[in-house]
């Protein structure tokens, strides 16, 4: 993140653990001498918008309230995030709004609506904070804020189209954003992914990638790399990366990329509910967004000059998502769907980066003392770490 001026968000990216509150935010700041594109707020608030918890009401409404000074001058700049995704996760992993402290010194409604579920709409789901204007004695009133229509993606669609990365400005080089210019790009490889659902019998109800369902190995796949080669564990090269099984299968796939290779991921939403997707160990460059089928010709539409960068991206229903990646970082990186559900029940899948040149500084080699499972649990145990020595 060292070029990445802006703001972020962590999560652990096992189990149900960001379910459980394991998430947070990160601001990379500017050095003073790089300009920002836009005036310096006067505070900053980093607001994560996901599922509603059942709190204490009464607390809640002293606790989750921003306090701001009126006036003409005053800024307030906020971070909204998705927390978990489930079935109504907010549209975009991280995005700024600005708000204008121009209005009567008051309090005002901030309100997240679920735009997907499967119930009828019902007002427990929406999530509703207070603007509260310093040395305002006025409550909020009147209706929650309207939100867009919940079931058509015409308006985020062109709004995810109309977001570029600013050229000129944030850049941590004398060259401005040219880490962010990807026209010179030669792709090496070339991924289509198509995210749907199988279902086996009335109880059993799977999602897949190119119909075939991720099923999770006892033993971790690194500890299978680097023991056996991944032999047992995890089957190499055998997903099919741009094309569809005719048949559903369940397994555990694993693909490869090349190192330092350019990939382009075409991610495809069979589905009739937004799709969101995460890669780990990387950030790309989001290049297109389409409806209905993807093709090559659809590359005509691609934006490669200015295209933002993102670790999560949305992938619209019946429509496909596109992204670059440049594949400098070895290891293995998990490629999933952020729906919670569907990624349990298999949209997932491991993409094997392998560097051949053995320097630790690139892919550090596990301890001595490493525990040993799985397959591997019969091992002979390795000898613990060395105490410290005390003079």
């Amino acid at each position: 993140m060292k070029d990445q001026i802006g703001s972020f968000f962590y999560f652990p990216s096992i189990n149900f653990q960001k379910s459980a509150g394991g998430f947070g935010p990160i601001r990379v700041n500017n050095r003073e001498v790089i300009a920002e594109p836009f005036e310096k707020p006067e505070e900053e608030f980093d607001l994560l918008i996901g599922d509603w918890s059942y709190f204490n009401y009464k607390l809640a409404r002293r606790i989750f309230r921003l306090q701001v000074q009126g006036g003409p001058i005053d800024r307030l700049h906020m971070l909204i995030n998705g927390k978990m995704p489930f079935n109504n996760p907010f549209r975009y992993p991280h995005e700024s709004f600005e708000v204008e402290e121009d209005r009567p010194v008051s309090d005002y409604y901030i309100a997240a609506t679920p735009s997907q579920f499967t119930e009828p709409p019902n007002d427990d789901l929406n999530g509703v904070a207070v603007l509260h204007y310093r040395g305002s004695t006025t409550k909020p009133s009147g209706p929650l804020p309207a939100g867009p229509f919940p079931s058509h993606p015409t308006l985020s669609s062109d709004q995810a189209r109309s977001i570029r990365s600013n050229m000129t400005a944030g850049a941590a080089r004398s060259n401005p954003q040219g880490s962010f210019n990807v026209t010179n790009a030669t792709i090496s490889q070339t991924f289509i992914l198509v995210g749907s659902d199988a279902v086996l019998a009335s109880f059993f109800h799977y999602y897949a990638i190119n119909n075939v369902s991720y099923t999770t190995p006892t033993t971790p796949l690194k500890l299978a790399d680097y023991l056996a080669d991944g032999v047992g564990v995890y089957r190499l090269n055998e997903f099919p990366v741009n094309s569809t099984k005719k048949v559903f299968e369940q397994g555990t796939f694993v693909a490869s990329g090349i190192h330092k290779g350019w990939l382009e991921i075409v991610l495809v939403n069979d589905l009739n509910i937004f799709d969101f997707w995460h890669l780990d160990g990387y950030r790309f460059f989001v290049v297109g967004f389409g409806d209905g089928e993807w093709s090559p010709a659809s590359r005509d539409t691609y934006n490669i000059v200015d295209a933002i960068v993102r670790s999560t991206v949305q992938v619209y229903p019946k429509g496909w998502t596109t992204v670059y990646v440049y594949m400098d970082d070895p290891g293995m990186w998990n490629l999933r769907s952020q729906l919670l559900h569907n990624w349990y029940f298999g949209q997932e899948l491991y993409v094997r980066v392998l560097d051949a040149d053995t320097n630790p500084t690139k892919e550090k080699p596990p301890p001595m003392n490493l525990l040993r499972c799985g397959i591997f649990a019969a091992a002979s145990t390795p000898a613990p770490s060395p105490s410290p020595a005390f003079t």
